[in-house]
C-alpha cells in the first residue's frame, strides 16, 4: 500500500520527538528550534561567556558591563539642577513646569494631585497646607512651615520641584516614589493650596479717591 506524504511526514516527525524527549535536557543532542529552547542570554552574575579556547569574551570576567559613559535608562529623564544651593536658586529662578506648555484637563490635574499629596505629603504639610499634619501634631517633626506666603514668601514651581526631587533639610527625596510627572501634579496642588492659604491681594481700583 503506496504511504501518503502526509503520513510519512507526521511518523517522522514522531520519531524525532520520541528520540528527543528522551535525552537529558542538560545533555547535547537534537533540538527542536534550540533558539527558543536555550535563550543565549547570560545571567547578571554569571560568568563571563568564553571563546572555544577558554578566554573570556569580555576581558574582565563578568557578564554584566558598566554602561559606555553618557548612556542613561530607557525612559529615564535627566535632571540637570544639582542637590545644593546653587541648584536650588537655579530651579527657583529658572525651572518651569511642562503642563504651561500642553493642553491640560486642570480639574483633573488637581484631582490627580491631591490624591498624590495627601498620600506623600499630608502627614507632614497637612492636608490644607498649613503645616499641621499627624505628624507634627503627634510632635515626631517640628518647624514643618505652611505654604502661604508669609511662611514661604520665595518659592516657586521650580523650587518645590527640586525639594520633591532632592529633598531639603529634615525632608528627603521623593524621587525613587515619585515619577517626574507625578511630582509636577503634586507641585501644581502645592501652588493651589498656597493660593486657598494666601490669595493674592486685590488691587486697589485706579479710580477710587482717597477719603
Amino acid at each position: 500500500m503506496k504511504k501518503s506524504p502526509l503520513f510519512i511526514l507526521l511518523v517522522a516527525s514522531t520519531g524525532v520527538l520520541v528520540s528527543t524527549s528522551c535525552r537529558d535536557k542538560d545533555q547535547t543532542a537534537l533540538e527542536y528550534m534550540p533558539n527558543m529552547y536555550r535563550s543565549p542570554s547570560s545571567e547578571t552574575y554569571d560568568p563571563s561567556p568564553t571563546y572555544e579556547d577558554g578566554s573570556f569574551i569580555f576581558e574582565n570576567g563578568l557578564s554584566a558591563q558598566t554602561p559606555p559613559d553618557g548612556t542613561i535608562p530607557r525612559g529615564y529623564k535627566p535632571y540637570d539642577y544639582p542637590h545644593s544651593q546653587a541648584g536650588y536658586d537655579s530651579a527657583l529662578a529658572t525651572l518651569k513646569s511642562p503642563y504651561h506648555f500642553q493642553e491640560v484637563d486642570r480639574e483633573k490635574l488637581m484631582a490627580e494631585g491631591k490624591e498624590l499629596y495627601n498620600i506623600f505629603c499630608s502627614h507632614c504639610h497637612g492636608t490644607k497646607g498649613d503645616g499641621n499634619g499627624i505628624l507634627m501634631e503627634r510632635e515626631k517633626f517640628l518647624g514643618v512651615p505652611a505654604y502661604s506666603r508669609d511662611r514661604l514668601p520665595n518659592i516657586t514651581e521650580g523650587s518645590i520641584y527640586h525639594v520633591i526631587t532632592h529633598g531639603k533639610n529634615l525632608m528627603g527625596s521623593h524621587a525613587s516614589q515619585l515619577t517626574e510627572d507625578e511630582r509636577w501634579k503634586i507641585v501644581h496642588y502645592v501652588l493651589q493650596l498656597r493660593e486657598q492659604l494666601s490669595p493674592a491681594p486685590v488691587a486697589e481700583s485706579a479710580n477710587q479717591t482717597e477719603a
